[in-house]
């Protein structure tokens, strides 16, 4: 009987344990990544982040933007449905750029979203002149540290999470204003980065 009560002891243990890992993988899965980004660790990072949904998530909030500008414009105007189909090929092509594993990871880390940086362009030459390295690469520049990101959590249910990205000097301001990371689970206590949600600023009114 000892016996008995031991080993059902034991098997609650686990399983009490194996609910509390599952009731907080969202928040370890969020650690997880921010820590991928934190130390360049790609590989890590990519594991978890569906890009294919993720790009189409800004794409779908993109094109909206166009279609409701679009849409403010005069219906009579023969060339609104190829301003539109032009301004949504632009949208596709923007996202395509955007979200890249580099530009994700640099979202993790510091909370926003940005467009890459443009490649420097190299410094003009005389004609028959070798390139040099002090011609070719530009000089560096100090750069600011980046900030570490803080990452609220809104559960949606037991199988789909969004993140918020706090800016410490406006604690108060509401979620629709922040950069929002959507994780769907995949698996037990896997979770994979399935949409980005811009602030709603982004897109003016």
């Amino acid at each position: 009987m000892k016996v008995r009560r031991l080993v059902l002891a034991a098997a609650l243990a686990v399983l009490a344990a194996l609910g509390a890992y599952w009731y907080w993988s969202p928040f370890l899965a969020v650690r997880q990544l921010q820590t991928a980004a934190q130390e360049g660790d790609a590989e890590t990072f990519n594991a978890h982040v569906d890009y294919p949904k993720v790009r189409e998530s800004l794409k779908g909030q993109f094109s909206a933007l166009v279609t409701r500008k679009l849409g403010t414009q005069d219906s009579g105007n023969p060339f609104a449905a190829l301003g539109s189909l032009i301004g949504l090929g632009l949208v596709n092509q923007l996202v395509d750029a955007m979200v890249r594993p580099e530009t994700v990871m640099a979202a993790m880390k510091n909370g926003h979203l940005a467009k890459p940086a443009p490649a420097p362009a190299p410094a003009p030459q005389s004609a028959g002149e070798a390139p040099s390295a002090s011609t070719v690469t530009p000089p560096s520049s100090p750069q600011a540290p980046e900030k570490k990101a803080r990452w609220a959590i809104d559960r949606q249910g037991a199988n789909r999470m969004t993140a918020y990205a706090v800016d410490p000097a406006k604690p108060d301001e509401p979620n629709s204003e922040r950069l929002g990371l959507v994780f769907e689970r995949s698996g037990f206590v896997d979770w994979k980065l399935t949409e980005l949600r811009m602030p709603a600023s982004t897109f003016g009114k």
